[in-house]
């Protein structure tokens, strides 16, 4: 079975592919050791920078919806419980990593995959890009970071906005609420990235972790509070699944149809 985690290192940058392309890169438990080893090895002397990608024609849909949802009705909890666990320490590993982590977003970034997104520092968008936070049109919490990502990026009412509504926005409304620091046309992206990727290299890594340590506690955060705050989120995702809701929102989500909320 392939990984659906591709990871490689190339002049001193590290580069973590979700390769799942046929599934839009959704995330599923077997995704835990490629991101454990990404992470120890994105953290090595030697890198200066982390690119976090998706392959073929998305960044990341998110959860995989077909799995959650046989999961849920087979109250398989210790699996489902994994997923967002597994989510939670990708989401402290990539904020406090001592060094510069990129998301580069193509396609749609939704639910989960949004979340991802917002962990790292910078996010490089193409036009075609688009993010949401669908969580709440599935009858779920945001995870994987999202609701802790969204509170340090945006002001409270846009967060609000965006969990609330799950709406889709495009990259330019992103651009517009700081959620992305650059927006380049799709032809040129591989420039633009190999462009960043270079000028990263030749960076003081010393400097970049102070930076980013100097960044979270600005934010009121060290290592421990940013966990205390996703272990939080998590804890609210926990209970969303147990809820009828989710059931709902999944089953509803699969048979495309409207949801019937109690």
């Amino acid at each position: 079975m392939q990984s659906p985690i591709r990871f490689e290192i190339r002049d001193r940058v590290a580069t973590l592919t979700l390769d799942r392309p046929d599934k839009l890169n959704a995330l599923v438990p077997e995704m835990k050791e490629g991101f454990k080893e990404a992470l120890a090895k994105a953290a090595e002397p030697d890198v200066k920078a982390l690119l976090l990608r998706g392959a073929g024609r998305a960044f990341c849909a998110g959860g995989d919806i077909g799995w959650i949802a046989k999961a849920l009705s087979e109250a398989r909890w210790n699996e489902l419980e994994g997923l967002l666990d597994l989510g939670a320490a990708v989401a402290h590993g990539l904020a406090t990593l001592p060094k510069p982590v990129v998301a580069i977003v193509h396609g749609p970034a939704a639910g989960a995959g949004m979340s991802l997104a917002l962990c790292a520092d910078l996010r490089i968008a193409t036009p075609e890009a688009q993010f949401n936070m669908a969580f709440v049109k599935l009858g779920l919490h945001p995870d994987w970071g999202g609701s802790v990502g969204l509170s340090r990026l945006v002001n409270p009412a846009v967060a609000a906005e965006l969990m609330l509504t799950g709406d889709t926005i495009d990259a330019a409304r992103a651009q517009a609420l700081g959620l992305v620091n650059q927006i380049v046309p799709t032809d040129h992206l591989e420039t633009a990235v190999e462009q960043l990727g270079r000028r990263f290299a030749q960076g003081p890594a010393g400097t970049y972790a102070r930076i980013k340590a100097t960044l979270l506690h600005h934010q009121g955060l060290d290592a421990d509070s940013l966990r205390a705050r996703l272990d939080a989120e998590g804890a609210q995702m926990k209970a969303a699944m147990r809820h009828p809701d989710a059931r709902e929102g999944l089953a509803a989500f699969l048979e495309k149809r409207a949801p019937r909320f109690s």
